[in-house]
């Protein structure tokens, strides 16, 4: 019978410990504040500022070729950047060759290469 009594004894204290954080009132927290990144300085430099409805201007980069981790991803590493190669010549853009590639960088686009700035190849120069 004792034990019993322990038993209840401690729920009781146990539940009314339970209620000790509650308050008349509820709790309110402020709304998390939103940052927007600050721009990258590896982006491409000739990337002029746009008017809505302007179509993107092509963009030069100079760099090295080389095979992403995917099948069919081609890469173009930088001093500062690696971009992923979307369209073009793929004959002229073998692993290890340096050229010059004219495109529009596509940073919000999602891609299955996992590796490098999506980039929109237009023309490639060696």
């Amino acid at each position: 019978m004792r034990f019993v009594t322990l038993i209840v004894a401690g729920g009781l204290a146990l539940g009314g410990l339970a209620g000790c954080g509650s308050t008349s009132e509820p709790v309110t927290a402020p709304p998390p504040s939103i940052v927007p990144p600050a721009p990258s300085s590896d982006a491409p430099s000739a990337r002029p500022s746009l008017t809505p409805g302007s179509a993107q201007p092509l963009v030069s980069v100079r760099g090295t070729v080389k095979d992403g981790v995917e099948p069919g991803c081609v890469l173009l590493t930088t001093e500062k950047e690696t971009y992923l190669l979307l369209g073009g010549d793929r004959e002229s853009m073998k692993s290890g060759k340096t050229l010059t590639v004219y495109g529009t960088p596509e940073p919000t686009m999602m891609t299955t290469c996992q590796q490098g700035m999506p980039f929109r190849v237009s023309r490639v120069e060696n």
